[in-house]
């Protein structure tokens, strides 16, 4: 019977915290990104301080959903990731949740998002506020733009998957974040993202939980040293062998469960005197 109250308990929680985030971001859209945009002249700042109210909220989030019993949350190496800057964040895609979690967990993060949230009028002052990279752009430019928030000192989130994975499905990586390494000439932290039991997969629905709540693992593995690659005669050579490193790590660590090694705290607003770390 507790088992059954749990579940039905978690459902309905799910329904409300989807409906929390819909209702949230118009909220932040409207009443606190374009204050910021309005009374911020340097760009430079304006962008931080949009980057980091993004965080905030997301932090917000993720504290409210291990409070509502809908998750629980564990990361090695998080003072690794809060203390990043200017790194390529590499990470696999299990989950609807992954880009909230390591924007939660990662300072100054930036991430490659669709040109058509450029004409959302809600998310238009957010995506650009913060100085997110449209997809659009033809390849070098891109590239260009990559590397040259990576040099201002931001961390860019890749999923290199391209979309979510299906639980029990080889992993597979396209080679666009080969590229942009090489030409940013920077390392790359390789992040594995685990959900056990699996949920918000490719094709679940919001109302598809799991029977026991899910466990979120977050571990930052060893960084790849870009300088390995760049010695090689050809970018494209150097970005083929580097995707075939970077597609064999996660394969093997995901196979093997390596991944949520150890515990640390996560750096949300209260979580150590709630216990919201599980």
């Amino acid at each position: 019977m507790t088992r059954q109250f749990n579940h039905v308990w978690r459902l309905a929680m799910t329904g409300l915290a989807f409906a929390a985030m819909g209702v949230g971001g118009m909220v932040l859209a409207v009443a606190v990104f374009p204050p910021i945009t309005w009374f911020t002249r340097d760009p430079v700042l304006r962008q931080r301080r949009v980057q980091q109210a993004v965080r905030a909220s997301f932090q917000v989030y993720i504290a409210m959903l291990q409070i509502l019993g809908l998750l629980s949350l564990r990361v090695a190496e998080a003072d690794r990731l809060r203390g990043l800057q200017g790194h390529l964040v590499v990470a696999n895609h299990p989950t609807l949740l992954d880009i909230v979690l390591l924007m939660a967990l990662i300072p100054r993060a930036q991430c490659i998002v669709k040109h058509q949230l450029w004409r959302n009028v809600f998310l238009r002052p957010v995506v650009q506020g913060a100085g997110y990279i449209r997809n659009d752009q033809d390849a070098e430019h891109l590239l260009a733009s990559c590397a040259a928030t990576l040099r201002a000192g931001n961390n860019l989130i890749v999923f290199p998957e391209g979309t979510r994975s299906r639980p029990g499905q080889p992993i597979t990586f396209r080679r666009g974040f080969a590229n942009i390494a090489l030409v940013a000439r920077t390392d790359i932290e390789a992040v594995i993202i685990s959900c056990t039991p699996p949920t918000l997969a490719k094709g679940d629905k919001w109302y598809s939980i799991p029977l026991e709540k899910p466990t979120f693992s977050i571990d930052a593995s060893e960084p790849i040293d870009i300088n390995n690659f760049l010695s090689m005669p050809h970018r494209s050579l150097a970005a083929r062998r580097l995707h075939a490193t970077l597609e064999h790590r996660y394969a093997e660590a995901l196979r093997d469960g390596k991944s949520g090694a150890r515990d640390q705290k996560f750096d949300c607003p209260g979580a150590e005197a709630r216990g919201l770390v599980a």
